[in-house]
């Protein structure tokens, strides 16, 4: 439930941020800030598990104002 809950809110953030097509192929671009140092947030997400995911939630979250 825990994964299903951080995608879907890393999903809908990113939809309410930018236009569809930047939303979808965000989680595939290479991003320098943390938590993801470098990599795509999909490869940041399959390293580091559920802890990543919850932290790729919150860096949305933080971008749409809501930290």
């Amino acid at each position: 439930m825990t994964r299903a809950s951080a995608l879907v809110g890393i999903f809908k953030g990113l939809h309410l941020l930018f236009s569809d097509p930047l939303a979808d192929d965000w989680m595939r671009l290479p991003n320098r800030d943390h938590p993801f140092a470098g990599c795509s947030p999909v490869d940041a997400m399959k390293v580091g598990g559920i802890p990543v995911m919850l932290e790729a939630r919150r860096y949305v979250d933080a971008l749409r104002g809501g930290l």
